[in-house]
C-alpha cells in the first residue's frame, strides 16, 4: 500500500532523514517510535508533501508521489492529523467535518452552506463522527470543545476525507490519562482496510495498536519488528523504552 525508498532529507549539511526504507501493506497498523530529534515529524512532512525529499521515493498503491503536492497526493488517498490542532474554532464539529469531506470530494462549493447540505458529505460526517465518538456533538462549536475532543475531530477530519493511507502525528499528544482508553477504542475501531503510520509517544498505545514498529534514531531506521520483537530488543529498550520498561 505504501512504500518508502531510501528516502533523504538535508538541511544545509544537516541530514535529518538518512536512506529511510519500508513498507506497509494494506491495513497494516505501523508505529514509528525515536526519542526527541529522531527525524519523525520530518518524515511525517515528507510523507504528506509538506517538504520535498532530498532523494528518495514515497509509493502509494505501486505508483510514486514523491513529486505531487499535499493536496495531490490528498486526493490521491493519503490523510493526516497533526500534533497540533489545525481547527476552525469559530464553527461547529459538523462543519469542521465538512469541509474536510466537501473538499475531498470535490464538492466545495463557493456557498459554504451548499457543501454542508450536500448529500455525500453529510454521509462522510456522519461516518467520521461516529468513528471518533463525536456524533453527539456535531453542533457544538469547536470553541467550546474540551482538548480531548479537539484531539478526536482532528482524527475525524482526516477520516472524514475517507483515505486509504491515515498518518497520525502522536494523536494522544496532550491528552490526560482518562481520554487514554477511548484513542485505544479509538484506534480499534478504525476500518480494517484503511493503512495507519502513527507517531506516538505512549508506549502503551503503540504496542497495543501495531502490527509493525519502526525505530528511527538520528534519522534512520536502527529496527524494525512487531511489538513483542522490539520490546525484546536491548537496543531499543535501552536506548528508547528505559524508563516505561522497567515500570512495566
Amino acid at each position: 500500500m505504501l512504500e518508502v525508498r531510501d528516502l533523504c532529507k538535508n538541511f544545509g549539511g544537516i541530514k535529518v532523514t538518512q536512506n529511510v526504507s519500508f513498507q506497509l501493506a494494506p491495513g497494516e497498523r505501523r508505529v514509528i517510535l525515536g526519542p526527541n530529534g529522531a527525524g519523525k515529524t520530518t518524515l511525517f512532512n515528507l510523507l504528506a508533501g509538506t517538504l520535498d525529499a532530498s532523494s528518495g521515493d514515497i509509493l502509494l498503491e505501486g505508483r510514486s508521489i514523491a513529486g505531487l503536492s499535499a493536496a495531490k497526493r490528498a486526493k490521491a488517498g493519503m490523510a493526516r492529523s497533526y500534533q497540533k490542532n489545525n481547527l476552525f474554532d469559530e464553527l461547529t464539529v459538523r462543519e469542521n467535518l465538512a469541509l474536510a469531506a466537501g473538499a475531498a470530494q470535490r464538492k466545495a462549493h463557493w456557498m459554504v452552506r451548499d457543501t454542508f447540505r450536500d448529500k455525500g458529505v453529510k454521509e462522510a460526517v456522519e461516518e467520521a463522527a461516529a468513528q471518533v465518538s463525536l456524533a453527539d456533538h456535531l453542533d457544538l462549536p469547536v470553541s467550546s470543545a474540551s482538548y480531548g475532543m479537539r484531539r478526536q475531530l482532528e482524527v475525524g477530519i482526516a477520516l472524514a476525507q475517507r483515505p486509504r493511507v491515515l498518518l497520525m502525528d502522536e494523536p494522544t499528544s496532550g491528552v490526560g490519562p482518562s481520554m487514554i482508553d477511548g484513542f485505544h477504542r479509538l484506534l480499534h475501531a478504525l476500518p480494517k482496510e484503511l493503512t495507519v503510520l502513527i507517531i506516538e509517544h505512549d508506549m502503551d498505545l503503540a504496542f497495543d495498536v501495531a502490527d509493525r514498529i519502526t525505530v528511527l534514531n538520528f534519522g534512520e531506521v536502527v529496527f524494525e519488528g512487531t511489538p513483542d520483537e522490539t520490546r525484546g530488543n536491548p537496543v531499543v529498550r535501552e536506548i528508547y523504552l528505559g524508563d516505561w520498561q522497567e515500570d512495566a
